[in-house]
C-alpha cells in the first residue's frame, strides 16, 4: 500500500497538539512513548502511542476479547515498533478504561448500542492518533474481536485508513465452531481421546452458541503457541482471589463486564454478509493453526470479499500468531505495504 501521509518533525507535533492527560510522555529524537487518558466519546479512555520513529506509518491496534485490553502487555508489540508507530487503546469497558469508568460505563446497555458506541469511539481514536502524529490516515489492525470492530469501522469511515489488516480474522461463529469440532475430532482420534469424542457426540444437536457445545471442544481449541501467550495473561492476573482494585482487578472486571454485553454481537456477526465489499485495501495475516478463528474460513472470506487490494497469508502459529510470531507477522505486513 502507498503511504502518502505528511511527515513532520516530532517537535512540531509536540508544539501544536496536546499531550494525553493524566499519563506520562517521553519523546527522544523522533521516537515516542506516550500514554494516558483522553476524552473519547464523552468519557476518559486510555491510549498509548509508541514507536522508534514517528515519521513511519501509524498502526491503530484493536484488541481482541472482547475486552482483552492490551495495556498490560505492550511489550508484546515492541517488534512492531521497528517499522510502525503503534497506537493502543483500551476499548470502552476494557482494562484501564474500565477502571476509570467502572460498571456505570455509558453506552453499553445492549449489544447493538455497545457495538455502535465502540465503533464511534474507534473512529474518534483514529482521528486523535492521526492528528497527534500529523498523518492523513492510519493503518487499522484488528485481532479476533478487533476484526469484527474493525470491519464496522472501515465500513463507516474508510477515508480515515490506508488499509485494514485482520489477524485472528473472525468470519462466522457457527461455521467457526463446526470447523473447530472437525479439527478437534481429528486430534482427539489421533490421541485416542475417547472422552472428547464422546463429549462432541453428546452435544452435536445443541446450538453452536450453547456453552455446553462450545466447551466440548475446549481441550483442543488452543494450540501450543497460543498456550504460551495465554500464560503471559495468567502470570499477569495471578491466581484467585484477585485484588479488588488496581490494574489486575480492572482487567478481570472489564472482561466480565464487556463479554456479557458483546457476546450476542459476536454470535450474530457474519463477515460474509456484513462486509462483502470494502472501500479500503484488506489484508489478512492468519496463524495457520488457528482453531479459534480457523484459517480456512478467513481464507474463504478474503477470496470472496471485494476490495481495492486484498491478500491472504498464513504464518506459523495459532490465534495469537501476531504476538507469538511477530517478525513473520511484520514481514507479511511490510510485504503488503511494499507491493
Amino acid at each position: 500500500m502507498t503511504i502518502n501521509a505528511r511527515r513532520r518533525e516530532v517537535a512540531l507535533t509536540l508544539a501544536t497538539l496536546p499531550l494525553l492527560s493524566a499519563g506520562h510522555a517521553k519523546a527522544e529524537g523522533r521516537g515516542m512513548d506516550e500514554s494516558g487518558f483522553h476524552k473519547v466519546g464523552g468519557i476518559d479512555q486510555w491510549m498509548s502511542i509508541q514507536g522508534h520513529d514517528t515519521t513511519k506509518p501509524v498502526i491503530l491496534y484493536l484488541h481482541g476479547g472482547p475486552a482483552e485490553a492490551q495495556s498490560p502487555f505492550l511489550k508484546e508489540l515492541l517488534p512492531w515498533q521497528d517499522d510502525f508507530t503503534v497506537v493502543n487503546w483500551d476499548q470502552r469497558g476494557s482494562g484501564k478504561t474500565y477502571g476509570k469508568n467502572g460498571a456505570s460505563t455509558p453506552g453499553m446497555n445492549t449489544a447493538e448500542s455497545a457495538v455502535e458506541q465502540l465503533l464511534t469511539d474507534a473512529i474518534e481514536v483514529a482521528t486523535i492518533a492521526a492528528e497527534r502524529l500529523a498523518k492523513s490516515k492510519v493503518i487499522l489492525v484488528g485481532q479476533s474481536w478487533g476484526t469484527i470492530l474493525g470491519l464496522h469501522v472501515v465500513k463507516r469511515r474508510p477515508e480515515l485508513f490506508h488499509a485494514f489488516v485482520g489477524t485472528g480474522q473472525f468470519v462466522n461463529w457457527a461455521r467457526g465452531i463446526q470447523e473447530l469440532e472437525r479439527l478437534t475430532r481429528l486430534e482427539a482420534a489421533d490421541a485416542h481421546d475417547q472422552q472428547t469424542l464422546k463429549s462432541l457426540d453428546e452435544v452435536a444437536s445443541l446450538a453452536p452458541t450453547d456453552m455446553r457445545r462450545v466447551g466440548a471442544s475446549a481441550k483442543y481449541r488452543m494450540v501450543p503457541t497460543d498456550l504460551e501467550y495465554l500464560k503471559i495473561q495468567r502470570d499477569f492476573v495471578g491466581p484467585p482471589p484477585w485484588p479488588a482494585t488496581g490494574d489486575v482487578a480492572d482487567w478481570v472486571a472489564g472482561g466480565s463486564f464487556s463479554l456479557a454485553k458483546l457476546l450476542p454481537a459476536v454470535f450474530a456477526f457474519d463477515a460474509m454478509q456484513f462486509a462483502p465489499t470494502l472501500s479500503v485495501p484488506f489484508f489478512v495475516i492468519q496463524g495457520r493453526d488457528d482453531h479459534v478463528t480457523p484459517a480456512v474460513l478467513a481464507g474463504e472470506y478474503v477470496a470472496k470479499v471485494k476490495a481495492p487490494r486484498k491478500a491472504f497469508r498464513t504464518i506459523p502459529g495459532g490465534h495469537f500468531a501476531c504476538f507469538t510470531n511477530p517478525h513473520e507477522f511484520m514481514a507479511a505486513l511490510n510485504g503488503f505495504s511494499a507491493a
